[in-house]
């Protein structure tokens, strides 16, 4: 095209279309329920009719499903079933879950294996704990980072620069009384973890849940891939016990580790 570049190249940027889409499913995963049109329209900043139209689409896809009672919206079956191929393919969650089934069996409460991307927790695999009552959360489910156990593990990981550029764009949301809510202090606590080698969650994400979390490193360079963590209701949570947890998921991080040089992450 003379005098300019051609249009492939100029418009390299995101598509807006692609990105109203995503911002559609992003809004009603993080619903956790049943949403209207008019809250997708409110919270994601697009008209109503721009919305319907959009989700329309969708559900004749299968990513979102309408509720016959309300006409609200639900991510649909297909969303699963991406996620599902997702953890299919993935080395390190076929690595890392037998290892998280036996410390469930060797500790009674629930496992998670983490990854930090885009600025928040991404829970990619679970073993479920034995106890009637127990911490819950869907695979592949998003998280903020700053105040879970498994998040402060995985950015205090962080190289400086990419850390910096977290704190710059995180709002930080008193989620309960005891939400590490400052900057300055999610530092400090952030240098705790790293020092430790390991972080709590006391009430920080949801009331009347604790969680302990240990970083998952590359054998070769040390970098922290992801965080094994332990779950569990506050009312078995006891300070007495965090250095007996520790050392078992510390160990069995080290177990992972060892073979982490096996496979491309």
């Amino acid at each position: 095209m003379p005098g300019g570049r051609p249009k492939s190249e100029a418009q390299a940027g995101p598509v807006k279309s692609v990105s109203k889409v995503l911002d559609l499913l992003e809004h009603i995963g993080a619903a956790k329920g049943p949403t209207s049109v008019s809250d997708i329209a409110r919270a994601t900043s697009f008209n109503v009719s721009t919305t319907f139209r959009l989700l329309q689409t969708l559900a004749a896809r299968g990513y979102v499903e309408q509720q016959s009672v309300d006409r609200s919206y639900v991510l649909g079956p297909r969303i699963f079933q991406l996620g599902s191929a997702y953890l299919e393919g993935s080395d390190l969650v076929g690595l890392v879950r037998p290892h998280l089934e036996a410390l469930r069996d060797a500790l009674g409460e629930t496992m998670y294996l983490t990854i930090f991307r885009q600025g928040e927790n991404i829970l990619l695999c679970k073993a479920d704990g034995q106890h009637v009552v127990s911490a819950s959360a869907r695979a592949v489910e998003r998280e903020p980072s700053y105040c879970t156990a498994s998040g402060k593990v995985l950015l205090s990981g962080l190289a400086a620069d990419e850390l910096a550029k977290y704190m710059a764009g995180v709002r930080l949301e008193a989620r309960t009384p005891q939400t590490i809510a400052t900057k300055p202090k999610l530092l400090r606590e952030l240098e705790t973890v790293g020092r430790q080698g390991y972080a709590l969650d006391m009430e920080e994400y949801a009331p009347g849940l604790c969680c302990v979390s240990v970083p998952l490193c590359h054998p070769g360079d040390g970098t922290v891939k992801a965080a094994i963590s332990v779950a569990m209701p506050k009312s078995r949570f006891k300070r007495s016990d965090v250095a007996w947890w520790v050392s078992q998921l510390q160990a069995r991080s080290t177990l992972v580790s060892r073979q982490l040089g096996f496979i491309a992450l």
